[in-house]
């Protein structure tokens, strides 16, 4: 039986799983498996690199991932300080509150308020998941056939 080596484009399912007890399953919302390569960081399975070397079509692997190869460490130099103008005159700024920023012309960026002072707001501009562990649970569906097979089955 074959199994997943470094190069492979596999497709997966997964389940990630927070600390704070939050779950994101890509079978949740009857999404299509995702397509990646095995040994590749993916932005939605980050950290998951070589974990999936040696399975086979149908088998599982769970993965702890440390912050710093996951969403990164809180990074206290992307605490900022920005003016009120930067977000919409009807948006309500609260501390803890998710909010659009403008960052340019016509960009837009989610930063979450630390705290309000008149015409300065603070925000956070780390990833919202930064500084926490994650837990990957996931499945190898296929292997897709591709470049990296004939490198395993000889010439």
């Amino acid at each position: 039986m074959r199994t997943s080596q470094l190069g492979d484009h596999v497709r997966v399912h997964y389940v990630k799983r927070f600390p704070d007890g939050a779950v994101r399953s890509s079978r949740a919302r009857g999404d299509a498996p995702l397509d990646l390569t095995v040994g590749s960081d993916h932005p939605r399975l980050p950290g998951l690199g070589a974990g999936l070397v040696g399975l086979a079509e149908g088998t599982s692997v769970t993965v702890t991932v440390p912050a710093e190869q996951a969403y990164g460490v809180a990074d206290p130099t992307r605490v900022r300080r920005v003016a009120r103008t930067r977000f919409g005159d009807d948006q309500v700024l609260a501390a803890g509150r998710r909010v659009k920023m403008q960052v340019g012309p016509g960009r837009v960026r989610v930063v979450r308020v630390v705290e309000v002072k008149g015409r300065v707001v603070v925000v956070d501009t780390n990833h919202p998941r930064s500084g926490q562990v994650l837990e990957l649970e996931v499945e190898l569906v296929s292997i897709l056939p591709g470049v990296a097979d004939s490198a395993h089955w000889g010439p």
